[in-house]
Order: structure tokens, then C-alpha cells, then sequence
């Protein structure tokens, strides 16, 4: 690339990150100045979200013409998803045929007596439309009222209350059936002035009918037929307000915000752990063992150092938990290295010693006897990591993410460790070919990956939960592979497809909770779109592994076609 295009294409970066740090900032504050600088520790506020601006930045320089791909991917994805709830959300008008109603006819005539009626004069009925779970509900009603020649009535039906939306309407019917008046709505003047039982305009209304005779009369409700338009818009709304909720709702209060990047530091760190690792072409799934081992030694020594003063006992606890990730991760680097075991087996299998070691030693050693359930005590102030956002989990956690985002990019571009593990991830053959002591560089980098495996499980230990946990993690590690690949195992990329992903869950959650969207309609939604945005990761994640495997192949048989003819 020209010293032009690299100057166009950092230009390009540094605009999209400053852009994304204003909208972010300016989203969750209103865009007022004021009601920023009034929020405590709105500095920090501001440093994560340049943070979050240089992620972008990193981002762009890195993949080049790849980010516009994966924009273009994660807009198709949210595309998608959008129509996905609008077929869901098809339905969403049947809400003005549902809901508790009231009928009335009011008066001011004398009643007829007559026992074998509905409805008497100024006396109101009611019922619920189309109740859910009901095995014969409610579609209609038509009751009976006895009424004079000459009386002046009005017809009234009506929601119960303003939690009913349900649209209704009213007829009028002599003895033979036939229809005498009609309505379908009520006018403005007539919910706030002329009847203080009605609720909205979609209540209807006969006013001032002169009865032409004495006899029985029916007061037919039933809710208004639902028109396509109305169907359609419906639809579009809950749709809109659906994507809004998961496209803003991760930034439009400090609060949510901090869900956001707390998750997102658990993704980043675990997704640095499996690009690391991955980068050598060794799959392991061993992220989720070492974080639960991290988890329990950071656990332990926060249990047992009560009055170790925090600057002491924090460093101490970091350095801790990364060695547990170290020792758990070199157990099947060692064996894929020397024994030649499977890395997938060995470290799915220690995954579940890892997770079962865990659950008993809280069990019966860390549980306290009273527990209503199994957690451990409280962390002391000393051993939690210090929060740099009130009122949020979000902690100094993010330097140390700055930290290991950094070392992991220096073993893997400027070591000679590095050298070796990339040499390795391109031709194995080749490697050992060119005197690279294989074993020993796969067992490092397994090792290696378990640091950062490590540090995640303390992160969720120290930092957000604050004691330990049954599930502590809720197998939140596999979700890092979709992070490392999505980031093309680039350790520079990873926080962007980090954030992103969080992004994603956290918009997941307040489209449910704000949107009334379903859970199984947010859950399809959230793998549509992480589908389809991991898809184009994956293919050429597996044309580059294919690519490598052919170069492999034809070195092998040109070694062979040597080899015969000496």
C-alpha cells in the first residue's frame, strides 16, 4: 500500500472513531454539555469512549477494504433481522382485538322493568375479547335492554381502562335483528366532556338515539375489523421501536452503557485468548477451563486477604489469576506438543474438570454454612477491582484490557516467539524445516492464551460479580471464537469485534425488555445477524487453512518426486 492511500485510510479511521466517540458521548448524555459534566466521573466516561473511537480506528487501518466488507455484512445482518420482527411483529394488531370492555346504555328515561334482559338503563356490563388461554373466548357480544317509544338513548362500548387497547364497535338492533344505528369510534369532545367513562377514540359511541318504539332492544360490541394498512403500520412500529431499542438502547443511559462495556471487556479478553492461540493454527476451546481456574484462584486469595491493602492485593490477585491460566493452558499444550493428543478433546475434556473443580470446591469449601445458595461471601473493597464509572461495574479493568491489547500485539508482531508461532499458523512443515522448535512454541502458545483466559475469569470474578459464583460464566468463553474470527485473528481488531458482539447481546436485552419483543424472537435475531456476520470470517478463515494445506501437500510431493530420483 502507497504512503497516500495508508494516509487516506488512516484519515478515514480517525474520522469513523471520532464520529462514533461524539455520537456515543452525545447519545447518552442528550447532547447537553451540562447534564455530561454534571455526571460524576464523566471523564472516565469520555476516556472509554475515545477507547471505544480508537478500537474503530484500529479497525479500519487494519482490515483495510475488509471493514468495509464487514460493515456491509453487519447492515445486511441487521436487515435481515428487521424483517425476521417484522414477520413476528405481523400479529401485533391483534392487540386492539383483545383486552376488558364495557357496554352501557344510558338514559335519562325511566327504565322499562323486564327481568329477562342484559342490560338496564345507566348500568354498565363488561367482559374481556379473545382472552388468551381460554377454550371458548370471547369474540362478540349481544345483550338485551328494554326500552320505551320516544326514550333518548346513548350506546356506550368502551375499554376498561387505558391498559386495554382494544378498538371496538357498537350497533343498534331491533327485535327482528336488523341494524338501526352504528358506530365505531368516538370523537375527541366526546371522550373528555360529554361521557367520563370512555378512554380514547377508539371506543365508539351512539349518541342521542330516539327509539321508535317500545320493546327489546340488542347493544351489539364486538372489536373493529383490523385493516391491512393498519396491520402493516402495526407492524413497522413494533419493528421500528424493536431495532431502536437494540441499535440505542445500549447507550442511551450511563447505566446501559456500562452493561456494554463490562461485557465487552469479558468478550475482548477472551477473544484475545483464542485469535492467540488460533494465530497457530491450534484449536483449542480451552478458554473456558482457564477462566473458571483464574475465576476460583482470584477468588480464594480475595477471600482469604482481607486486610491486605487493595494496591498490594489487586496486582497480586492480576498476577495470580494469570498464572492459573498459564498452568491450566500449557496441561494440553503439553499434551498435543509431546503426546500428540488432540488440542479440540484434551481441552474440551479439562474444560469440564475445570468447571466441576470449580462448582466443588464453592460447594463445600467456600460456601458460607448459612447460604441460601451456592455463592461465596462477598468480596471485601480491598480485593474488587476500583469502579472508574459510579454507579456502573465498569472498573480498571479497561487499562488492563489497553495492557494485555498491547503485549499480545508485541509477542505476536515484534518477539521472536511470535515469528514462530505466525511460521507455524502458515506451514507447519516449514517450520520445523526451518529449525522452529515446534513443541515447545505450541506449548507456549496454549500457555499463553490461558493468561488472557485467566485475567477474563478474574475480571468476572473481581470485577462484575465481586464473589464466586455457580456458573460463573454461563459459557460466555465459546462466544470469544466468534470474536477471534469475526477479527480475521488480528489482536488489533479484536476490541472492535469485541464491543461489537457485546453490543449485540447487550441490544438483545433491552429489545426484549423495552420492546415487549419475545425472547425466542431476540434470541433468533441476535444468531441471524452474529450468523451472518461470522459467516464471511469463517470462509476465509477456511480458504486460508485450505490454502496452506494445499501448499503443504504439494511440498510433500515435491519432496517425494526428490527423493525418487536420488
Amino acid at each position: 500500500m502507497n504512503f497516500a492511500r495508508r494516509q487516506a485510510l488512516l484519515l478515514v479511521g480517525i474520522f469513523a472513531g471520532a464520529a462514533a466517540t461524539l455520537f456515543i458521548t452525545q447519545t447518552m448524555f442528550g447532547g447537553s454539555v451540562e447534564k455530561m459534566t454534571g455526571t460524576a466521573t464523566w471523564q472516565n466516561i469520555l476516556l472509554v469512549n475515545v477507547l471505544v473511537g480508537l478500537c474503530i480506528l484500529l479497525f479500519v487501518v487494519e482490515l483495510r477494504r475488509g471493514a468495509i466488507r464487514v460493515l456491509l455484512t453487519v447492515i445486511v445482518a441487521l436487515l435481515l433481522g428487521f424483517l425476521v420482527t417484522f414477520i413476528f411483529s405481523l400479529d401485533e394488531a391483534s392487540r386492539f382485538e383483545r383486552g376488558e370492555f364495557r357496554v352501557q346504555v344510558i338514559s335519562e328515561a325511566e327504565p322499562v322493568d323486564n327481568d329477562e334482559v342484559d342490560l338496564r338503563y345507566n348500568r354498565a356490563r363488561g367482559g374481556e375479547f379473545n382472552k388468551p388461554n381460554v377454550v371458548e373466548p370471547v369474540s362478540e357480544v349481544a345483550w338485551t335492554f328494554a326500552g320505551g317509544a320516544g326514550d333518548v338513548v346513548s350506546l356506550l362500548a368502551y375499554a376498561k381502562n387505558r391498559r386495554s387497547p382494544v378498538d371496538m364497535l357498537v350497533e343498534l338492533r331491533d327485535e327482528a335483528g336488523s341494524a338501526l344505528a352504528s358506530a365505531d369510534s368516538a370523537s375527541e369532545a366526546q371522550v373528555d366532556a360529554t361521557f367520563d367513562d370512555l378512554v380514547s377514540s377508539k371506543d365508539a359511541v351512539i349518541e342521542g338515539y330516539v327509539l321508535p318504539a317500545d320493546g327489546v332492544y340488542t347493544l351489539y360490541a364486538r372489536p373493529e375489523d383490523i385493516s391491512a394498512a393498519t396491520t402493516f403500520s402495526e407492524a413497522v412500529n413494533q419493528s421500528r421501536l424493536a431495532f431502536e431499542a437494540l441499535l440505542l438502547g445500549p447507550i442511551e443511559r450511563v447505566n446501559r452503557w456500562g452493561v456494554w462495556i463490562q461485557d465487552a471487556i469479558t468478550l475482548i479478553l477472551l477473544g484475545l485468548s483464542f485469535a492467540i492461540v488460533f494465530r497457530a493454527q491450534q484449536f483449542s476451546l480451552g478458554a473456558e477451563g482457564q477462566l473458571y481456574f483464574g475465576a476460583l484462584v482470584s477468588g480464594i486469595i480475595a477471600l482469604n486477604s482481607p486486610n491486605v491493602p487493595g494496591v498490594i492485593l489487586i496486582p497480586f490477585i492480576i498476577l495470580a489469576a494469570s498464572t492459573a491460566g498459564f498452568a491450566y493452558g500449557l496441561i494440553p499444550g503439553a499434551l498435543k506438543a509431546y503426546l500428540g493428543a488432540n488440542e479440540l478433546v484434551s481441552t474440551l475434556m479439562l474444560n469440564v474438570i475445570a468447571t466441576r473443580f470449580f462448582e466443588m470446591v464453592l460447594n463445600f469449601q467456600l460456601k458460607p454454612p448459612t447460604a441460601g445458595y451456592v455463592a461465596s461471601e462477598k468480596f471485601t473493597a480491598n480485593a474488587v477491582l476500583p469502579v472508574i464509572v459510579d454507579k456502573t461495574q465498569v472498573t480498571i479493568a479497561v487499562f488492563i484490557l489497553v495492557v494485555v491489547v498491547f503485549l499480545a500485539w508485541l509477542l505476536i508482531r515484534r518477539t521472536p516467539l511470535g515469528y514462530e508461532i505466525r511460521i507455524i499458523g502458515s506451514n507447519l512443515r516449514f517450520a520445523d524445516y526451518g529449525g522452529v522448535n515446534s513443541r515447545r512454541t505450541i506449548m507456549l502458545v496454549m500457555a499463553i492464551s490461558g493468561i488472557v483466559a485467566g485475567l477474563a475469569g478474574m475480571h468476572l470474578a473481581n470485577g462484575i460479580h465481586r464473589q464466586l459464583i455457580l456458573n460463573i460464566s454461563f459459557a460466555l468463553a465459546f462466544e470469544g471464537v466468534v470474536v477471534a474470527l469475526l477479527a480475521r485473528l488480528n489482536v488489533l481488531v479484536v476490541p472492535f469485534t469485541g464491543l461489537l458482539y457485546a453490543y449485540l447481546r447487550a441490544g438483545a436485552q433491552f429489545m426484549e425488555r423495552d420492546a415487549n419483543v419475545s425472547f425466542e424472537v431476540v434470541r433468533m435475531i441476535q444468531a441471524i445477524i452474529i450468523l451472518l456476520i461470522t459467516a464471511e470470517a469463517l470462509v476465509s478463515f477456511f480458504q486460508a487453512r485450505q490454502k496452506r494445506a494445499d501448499i503443504d501437500e504439494a511440498g510433500h510431493a515435491l519432496t517425494q518426486a526428490e527423493a525418487s530420483d536420488v
